[in-house]
């Protein structure tokens, strides 16, 4: 076989996994979405229909048009988790926008907005942090979002993401959930399905990660949810929590964060039996290091995000043994 003829069919394979790849998160992606909808109205609270909504990610250039319908309400489904701007432009009306729409996973956020007549070349910007912009009033799920700042600040032991699961209410260290047991949830991260499908999770599900098939690292992890009762049925296959993890990537703009902690045997304590027998602590040198880096490829269409973490420790382990007399 010639040179050509080999770069050709590697070449065909290539493209054929990654075409297989593409179709295949556009199948499982049913989960690790959200959604933005609302009602456009005018200073009267009557709905203007034919109003065009716009939802833009300035960071990564998604964007969306959809047009009102008679009622006034858009509706965007199944978009990126994201920071979104959202404008609306009507005829006779001022120009509309909402810089600050947060689209979190596996919940849709609701937006409504109300136009000022005048100069359709002016603009108005509007806000929603208030507190019903928080409150979940498009379905019946229950279930928090985390969003960046409180999975990389919240203290945790190792900095593994499962310990914040419990954070949510409901939920225990040993992963039960609202009274259904831990084997039956089921954990996505972007929509895809990483349940560990040999052992079903069945011990201690979220704190040590048996449940999933993968190694999470807190500074990859840019969003996840817990639905703990009445959860959508786009959400998963099982009876128990639907837990949601979505990952970083990059932007148009270089990122990057580094972080190294530090545990030395002062900041340990004794066991009971070492106190009781005038035995010291044992030492214990525990380093945590890592980092993440992400950028644009192409500005506005293709991005990459890596991330690293890794543990060194040393430690004594102290024994106990009778000796006969």
């Amino acid at each position: 076989m010639s040179f050509s003829k080999l770069k050709t069919r590697l070449f065909s394979a290539f493209f054929v996994m990654l075409m297989s790849a593409f179709f295949v998160a556009i199948v499982n992606a049913q989960s690790g979405t959200t959604g933005v909808s609302g009602t456009i109205v005018d200073q009267n609270n009557a709905a203007v229909p034919g109003a065009t909504v716009t939802i833009i990610n300035p960071e990564t250039g998604f964007t969306r048009t959809v047009t009102t319908n008679d009622e006034g309400k858009f509706n965007f489904l199944s978009i990126p988790p994201a920071t979104y701007r959202v404008e609306v432009e009507a005829t006779n009306f001022k120009k509309a926008i909402n810089s600050e729409v947060q689209g979190l996973v596996d919940k849709t956020t609701e937006v409504n907005v109300a136009l000022e007549p005048g100069d359709v070349s002016a603009t108005v910007t509007v806000t929603s942090n208030t507190i019903e912009s928080l409150i979940n009033n498009q379905d019946a799920t229950i279930g928090n979002n985390f969003v960046p700042e409180q999975i990389t600040q919240l203290p945790t032991n190792l900095r593994r993401v499962a310990d914040l699961l419990s954070l949510q209410p409901g939920v225990t260290r040993e992963g039960y959930v609202a009274g259904g047991r831990s084997d039956q949830a089921n954990i996505t991260l972007d929509g895809v399905d990483i349940n560990d499908q040999q052992t079903g999770g069945r011990t201690d599900q979220f704190q040590t990660r048996q449940g999933t098939v993968l190694r999470l690292t807190t500074e990859a992890v840019e969003e996840f949810r817990i639905t703990t009762t009445i959860a959508n049925a786009n959400q998963g296959r099982s009876s128990g929590a639907q837990v949601s993890l979505i990952t970083k990537s990059g932007t148009n703009d270089f990122r990057g964060s580094a972080f190294y902690f530090y545990r030395p045997t002062a900041f340990s304590a004794n066991n009971f039996f070492n106190n009781l027998a005038g035995v010291e602590r044992p030492s214990l040198a525990r380093n945590t290091f890592g980092g993440s880096i992400g950028g644009p490829i192409i500005k506005d269409r293709a991005f990459f995000f890596y991330s690293y973490e890794g543990q060194r420790e040393k430690k004594d382990e102290s024994v106990t043994r009778a000796n006969a007399s």
